[in-house]
């Protein structure tokens, strides 16, 4: 009888200690996916920052070109322009909007 309850003790400790593993190796296979999503997705589109700011894409657009005259254009926001289309860097964003007190946009 004793040959047996350290036999199903040994075997029961081996379940837990096979559960336990199986636990862990899915937490650590979980955080590293959510940080290779965030890390992989730094530049936003024109749609994304206005949703990320809370603003509608033509006021994205008002903040991006701002005419100087003389054919000048310069920006409110940081952005990276690649052929036609903008990106803007959503650490860059950030920064800028801890930096931006008030921005009064005609």
């Amino acid at each position: 009888m004793k040959n047996h309850l350290i036999a199903i003790s040994i075997f029961s400790v081996g379940i837990c200690f096979l559960i336990g593993s199986l636990l862990l190796s899915n937490s650590f296979r979980e955080e590293k996916t959510n940080t290779k999503k965030e890390s992989q997705h730094e530049l936003l589109t024109i749609s994304e920052l206005a949703d990320y700011l809370g603003i509608t894409v033509e006021e994205v657009q008002t903040l991006t070109e701002v005419e100087e005259g003389l054919g000048v254009t310069s920006s409110y926001i940081p952005h990276i322009k690649m052929e036609k289309t903008n990106y803007y860097p959503k650490r860059a964003i950030d920064k800028w909007l801890l930096d931006t007190e008030l921005t009064v946009v005609p």
